[in-house]
């Protein structure tokens, strides 16, 4: 009698697995196909080329993700699943997404894919300096000649090498002239030095002189010198400050001297004016503290220490 709750127990649990053995064993078929990303399998309508499926929902929300953050080269346009990671075709994706409410999205994705377009060697995308005009490839070597080239729309003539309206002096002096004073004067003042491939301005707050460049147009891969403006490889972090005469003891990257600069300038770093102490009345009441006031002070190259002592 005790034990008829027991065998009922036994025999729904046998009956369970029986049914999910078959249905492991059974052939999947495209209706029980389990979306990876929700795990359902109700909704499972898209199937991409790597043949794995998932519903038109969670396709929609993943390519989101993927422009949002960014992430919208062909490598990175890929199946959610991490042990497949097969590319997906623009033209499979209009399809599915079109299909889904998801026609901004693509649209979206296809001006990431424009704006983060990659030349192939040999070749360099420039800007047409005439306000929201169009971008063109041109041969690197009309970069490198610094030559003129016309815009395929708006034909406005312009400089290769730094898209600006075509100019008979260098392009350095040419930028000269079409700044604002006010601009040129800060620029001194604050040693800010150009990025010798986009020609973005670069500050150097601290650290070494080994430069990289975060611009849009450079993503963090080209280097540079902050001390002559030399277009450097990532292995010359170190070499381009030392091996030659007179380097050993000046700090390397972090001195004032490089391949090409090899004299160093004793006024730089110039000595900062030592912090000035006050004593004032604390947070608490009845108590005091004692205030550091450093003093403002730039130098070349900007790196300062303090040592101070508290008695």
């Amino acid at each position: 009698r005790h034990l008829a709750p027991l065998l009922l127990w036994l025999m729904a649990r046998w009956s369970r697995a029986r049914k999910a053995a078959s249905l492991r064993d059974a052939p999947e078929s495209s209706e029980a196909k389990r979306c990876p990303v929700c795990l359902e399998s109700d909704g499972v309508q898209v199937v991409l080329p790597c043949q794995h499926a998932l519903c038109g929902e969670c396709l929609v929300n993943y390519v989101e993700s993927l422009v949002n953050q960014g992430k919208v080269a062909a490598e990175q346009v890929a199946c959610p699943l991490p042990e497949c990671r097969h590319p997906v075709p623009s033209n499979v994706l209009q399809a599915h997404l079109e299909g889904h409410d998801g026609e901004k999205l693509f649209q979206r994705l296809l001006d990431f894919q424009a704006q983060r377009f990659e030349p192939e060697d040999g070749e360099r995308l420039l800007n047409c300096p005439t306000p929201n005009c169009v971008k063109m490839l041109v041969p690197l070597s009309l970069v490198e000649q610094r030559a003129d080239v016309n815009c395929p729309q708006c034909r406005q003539s312009f400089c290769a090498a730094c898209t600006q309206p075509s100019h008979l002096e260098s392009c350095e002096e040419a930028e000269l002239k079409r700044m604002d004073p006010a601009i040129r004067e800060l620029m001194k003042k604050q040693s800010w030095k150009r990025c010798p491939v986009c020609r973005h301005l670069c500050e150097r707050e601290s650290g070494c002189n080994f430069m990289t460049c975060p611009s849009e147009q450079c993503k963090g891969e080209t280097y540079f010198c902050y001390l002559c403006g030399e277009l450097l490889a990532s292995s010359d972090h170190a070499a381009h400050y030392e091996g030659f005469e007179g380097a050993i003891g000046l700090r390397g990257p972090f001195g004032s001297v490089c391949m090409n600069k090899r004299e160093p300038d004793s006024s730089l770093p110039s000595q900062p004016l030592p912090p000035r102490l006050s004593v004032v009345r604390g947070e608490e009441e009845g108590s005091i503290a004692l205030r550091i006031t450093f003093s403002d002070h730039r130098s070349e190259p900007p790196t300062i220490y303090y040592r101070i002592w508290l008695a």
